[in-house]
């Protein structure tokens, strides 16, 4: 017989419980469909794809250990199934209206994860609902943010690189102003875009260091610690890049900064994914340090 605590690992998979979940899988399954348009027509998403293939895999190993089902249903589960059911069908009129946009797809997604999270309650109560919502929630990292926090972190991070790398141009001798996003040189102009100023390589940075953490680490502080000190990474990267960008410029004319641009780019996604490894590992060997410690205080602890 299962325990309450590990619910059928050693029983296998039960079909009531695949049909149970069925309302959470159609809910993601439409969510996957409606962001696949983003997935394949912006650049800094189509890693939309890898995501959702590590759902899957996160929502295996969760099956393995997941709780055993709720003897009660509770009744705020349906209620959030309707609500998320009426959300995904406001959003079906808006897209009708409108067509699809960031603000529609973020409106699917909540409706969605409302169905989940009141399809996983209903099963599973309050334990299966947290058991499960990672492996599902992962898939809101590949989705376009809203514009009320796009823009202002956009323009706040391209301002942030603009000003750093003049002032470090200024620091080595080379005479540079800023104006707007703009480093201007005595041979001319060079913008720090959208891309240049990391909020591409940020969004899939934040999704690597969170699966890392998620599968690696049992301390939630040191997963919130990995995906902090990734996205300064990935914005110390970008700075890189603007800064080489400016030099390049400056030895070859503007005309060299388009020479040099997209091989600028990928190296800093190389620099950038050799660094989340090499903090993963350092932080796995923090944790090991950790569970030791703790071993050893229990140690002497005892009588």
């Amino acid at each position: 017989m299962a325990s309450p605590q590990t619910g059928n690992r050693a029983g296998g998979v039960r079909p009531a419980e695949w049909i149970a979940l069925t309302p959470s899988w159609l809910a993601m399954l439409w969510l996957a469909a409606k962001a696949q348009w983003f997935w394949r027509t912006r650049p800094d998403l189509s890693f939309g794809w890898v995501v959702l293939l590590l759902c899957g895999y996160l929502f295996w190993e969760a099956w393995e250990k997941r709780p055993a089902p709720a003897s009660k249903s509770p009744w705020w589960g349906a209620l959030l199934a309707a609500a998320g059911a009426a959300m995904l069908f406001l959003m079906q009129i808006y897209q009708a209206a409108l067509g699809m946009n960031a603000a529609c797809v973020n409106g699917v997604a909540a409706g969605a994860m409302l169905i989940v999270c009141g399809n996983l309650g209903f099963v599973y109560g309050w334990r299966g609902l947290w058991h499960f919502l990672f492996p599902y929630a992962f898939l809101l990292v590949a989705l376009p943010m809203p514009s009320f926090l796009n823009g202002p972190l956009v323009h706040g991070l391209q301002r942030w690189v603009t000003t750093i790398t003049v002032e470090f141009l200024n620091l080595i001798g080379v005479p540079a102003v800023h104006s707007g996003t703009l480093i201007e040189l005595p041979v001319g102009a060079v913008g720090v875009n959208e891309a240049c100023s990391g909020i591409r390589s940020l969004q899939s940075t934040v999704m690597a260091t969170l699966f890392i953490g998620y599968v690696s680490f049992r301390r939630n502080w040191m997963r919130l610690a990995l995906v902090l000190v990734g996205m300064g990474l990935a914005v110390l990267g970008n700075l890189i890049r603007a800064v080489f960008l400016s030099l390049s410029a400056m030895r070859g004319g503007i005309k060299a900064v388009n020479e040099v641009h997209d091989a600028a780019g990928w190296s800093i996604l190389l620099f950038t994914l050799i660094g989340v490894a090499l903090l993963a590992w350092g932080f796995g060997k923090l944790e090991k340090r950790y569970d030791a410690a703790a071993a050893g205080l229990s140690k002497s602890a005892e009588p």
